[in-house]
This record gives structure tokens, sequence and C-alpha cells, in this order.
């Protein structure tokens, strides 16, 4: 059985007037019209759901009980044009994001916090996983926007691309290198090298450019940042990061220098799932970072946060 909300409007406007005329002007139609209505909404449910005689209208005791149900609908369609009304007033809502560790620890919460001086009710989740785990968080419809160094397949992702983020060589301060204000990838040769775990972004990037550097694979390979500058410090060799992940590497023992090789950058992009629609807060954060980036005036990336 179908009862169109019309019906129950019908319905509520009797029952909280007790009169046809002005239950009838309250739904916009004629006294005839309403009580074509009530009628119709009688003989779908197969009960009488008024008594009325000259001067009143009352419910049946049937009616009393259609009345919990009508009224209960009606509530919870206020309740959720109510719900939706601040959503898009940005005064309720949810923003879930990925990002990279480096750029979850550096870039990223800054820009959070921006917004949520702007939309304070608005509730920010953020998931810091590695490039791979970020796309699948999208595709799974687990995460809204990825801030991520991989644009996954454009069949199912929609990806905007943000800037290039520059490579440091981080090396133990006691290195030549350590004095440089910048190096080139062909000074890398034959040095002593550790990798970052192959599923992650910064290892896929800067095997991209690496290959042709000669440089001595030490067969160290860790997952985590802070490994490898503790790595570093203890001058087990040198590696390559992106500037955000500088902050996570860092301690006392290690450098970070500069590659002036223009092919030495992470490329960021701003990932969510094709041909799906952000809800009103997600656009709002969405829109705010593509604004932020694009901006000429806009230097921010290139000074690691």
């Amino acid at each position: 059985m179908k009862i169109s909300g019309r019906l129950i409007d019908a319905f509520l406007a009797l029952e909280e007037t007790r009169h046809f005329g002005l239950a009838a002007q309250r739904c916009h139609v004629s006294p005839s019209a309403l009580s074509q209505s009530i009628s119709r909404l009688e003989a779908q449910l197969g009960i009488k759901l008024f008594d009325r005689d000259t001067r009143n209208v009352f419910l049946t005791p049937e009616g009393e009980i259609f009345s919990l149900g009508a009224n209960r609908i009606a509530a919870e369609i206020r309740t959720t044009i109510e719900d939706i009304s601040d959503r898009l007033q940005k005064k309720a809502g949810r923003v879930s994001l990925a990002a990279p560790p480096s750029i979850a620890s550096n870039w990223l919460p800054e820009r959070m916090a921006v917004f949520k001086s702007r939309f304070p009710s608005i509730e920010l989740r953020l998931s810091d996983v590695v490039s791979d785990r970020c796309l699948d968080l999208i595709r799974q419809g687990q995460a809204d926007i990825a801030i991520n160094a991989q644009p996954g397949n454009p069949l199912e992702l929609d990806s905007q691309f943000l800037f290039n983020e520059p490579m440091f060589l981080i090396c133990h301060s006691s290195h030549p290198f350590a004095s440089e204000a910048e190096i080139s990838l062909r000074d890398l040769k034959k040095q002593p090298f550790i990798h970052t775990i192959r599923s992650g972004s910064v290892w896929q990037h800067v095997q991209a450019f690496l290959g042709s550097a000669g440089v001595v694979d030490t067969g160290l390979e860790v997952s985590q940042l802070g490994t490898l500058g503790a790595l570093v410090a203890r001058d087990f060799g040198l590696s390559i990061v992106p500037q955000f992940a500088l902050t996570l590497c860092m301690r006392t023992g290690v450098a970070a220098v500069r590659i002036k090789d223009k092919k030495a950058v992470r490329p960021i992009y701003l990932v969510k799932r094709k041909n799906h629609s952000l809800s009103a807060a997600a656009q709002s954060f969405y829109e705010q970072l593509l604004l932020e980036t694009l901006d000429p005036k806009n230097t921010s990336f290139e000074q690691g946060g």
C-alpha cells in the first residue's frame, strides 16, 4: 500500500484544525477537494478516520492510531529537512580525508584548521595512510577526498593536479653534502642509499629518477619515515624524501639538502570518486584546496607548510 504525502498532509491538517474549511486553506485546496482526499485515504486504509457532524470533526479510535504514525512521519520529514538545511548552510556535516603521512603531518593540518575556523560545526576525519591505501579509501567510499601523490585510475577517480612538491636529500650532518645549498642527482653516484617501502608514494616517485644516479643499495628498506631519519642520523646511508616528509625525518645528526634537478619532484593531486557528488561540507573543503593551491600568489607549499 502506497499512501501519498498529500493525503497524510490532508489528514494532519484536518486533525489539527478539526474544520474542513480551515484544513483546506492550510493545504491550499478547496473544502471539497480536501474532503475527497480524506475519503480516498480512508478507502485505501479500509477504515474510518474521522467522525463528523454539522459542527464537529473528531478522530475515530482507528484515526487516533493512524495519527501516531502520521505525526511521527511528519516529524521525521521535518527533522530531515532541517538537517539538510543545516548541511547546506555548513552548520553540520562531516568531511573524511585521506593523505599519506608526510602530507597529513605537515601540509594538510593547516588547511584543516582554516576550514574548521570557517565551519566549526563540521566534523573532520583524517586517515593518514600510504598512497595506495588512500586510493582504496576513495574507491570504497570511506573517504570523500584524498590529497595524494598518485592520481589513480581515471576511469574510477577524478584527480586534479595541485602542485609539485620538491624532493630533498637527507644525509648525516658530517657528510660533505650537508654543507651544500643544493645538489644534483648525478652527485649521488656510489653513495649508500636507504630505501623506503615499495608500496609508498615516496619510493614510487624516487625510483622514477633514481635509476640513473648510480647509488649503492644498503639493503635497508623501511616503512616509517621516522625510522629512515634515525638510520640516516646514525650514518647508515642517505636517502631522498619529499619536502613535507622532512619534519618526520629531521633530528640531531640529519641534514637536508634540496635537489636541483627539475624531475626531482613529487606531484600532489586532489582525488575524489568519479561521477559521485560530494556532500556540501566535502565540496567546500575540496573547493578551498583548489582555490588556495591554484592561487599564483600562494607559495605555502614551497615553504613546506
